[in-house]
């Protein structure tokens, strides 16, 4: 692999990855959004243009099973399953619902999650989407220090990570302290064209390291077949 591409992974999507210019490595993302706004799909993405781009890839879930998530991934145009089976796309289920939560509990899953990525260290880039379930049943303090944790772990192992999270489970204090964590932070929200069709919207709010230019925003719309498809300004502008 060459130094080139060592140092930064490119997204799936080829209109995202020119919007954003590629993923630095190491970095720490945040991606925020409430349901349904195309959360998932976007970390799905980052994972796709990992895997094309040649690096190994840990994806956790605590809302989707394995066979979910990889059939999924397929279904949006991301062909995963001969990733998946070489090894080189690893999927780990954390179950997150139905679960009784308390403190107590929601500190033993981070430690754990923490602990396993650790232990493990076989993937250049890992993805936990989403964090909100644990998160928002855990202290203040665990949860910053899992995040801190992590930090120091992609900064020492140079990877890339990204959470995605809920932001209506956190309070604005907290959130201004998980966000200063990251490299990156990436806000999606769900808008409504002129043509009265929604569709979701990515802020690019930060990102060190970078090839472009933060403050970047796109429209885009998730699509069978074709995964994720940047409007044009002209469709979107009011």
């Amino acid at each position: 692999m060459s130094e080139e591409v060592q140092q930064m992974v490119r997204l799936g999507t080829g209109e995202l990855d020119r919007l954003i210019g590629g993923i630095p490595l190491p970095s720490m993302n945040l991606i925020e959004g409430e349901n349904d706004t195309g959360k998932s799909v976007f970390a799905q993405d980052v994972a796709w243009g990992a895997l094309m781009s040649g690096f190994r890839v840990r994806y956790i879930t605590t809302e989707m099973t394995v066979q979910s998530l990889v059939s999924q991934m397929e279904s949006l145009s991301f062909q995963a399953s001969p990733h998946f089976i070489r090894g080189e796309f690893r999927v780990t289920a954390f179950h997150a619902k139905g679960i009784n939560w308390d403190e107590n509990i929601a500190s033993n899953y981070l430690s754990v999650m923490l602990n396993y990525i650790k232990k493990k260290g076989d993937a250049d880039v890992v993805i936990f989407d989403s964090l909100t379930y644990i998160a928002t049943h855990s202290s203040e303090k665990d949860l910053l220090n899992f995040l801190s944790e992590l930090r120091n772990y992609v900064d020492q192992r140079k990877r890339i990570a990204f959470v995605t999270i809920h932001p209506f489970a956190f309070d604005s204090n907290l959130l201004i302290r998980i966000r200063s964590i990251c490299d990156g932070h990436m806000i999606f929200k769900v808008k409504t064209l002129p043509s009265n069709e929604t569709a979701r919207t990515l802020e690019v709010l930060k990102l060190r390291g970078a090839a472009k230019a933060t403050n970047n925003l796109c429209t885009f719309k998730v699509e069978p077949g074709i995964g994720i498809r940047v409007l044009p300004f002209t469709q979107v502008k009011a």
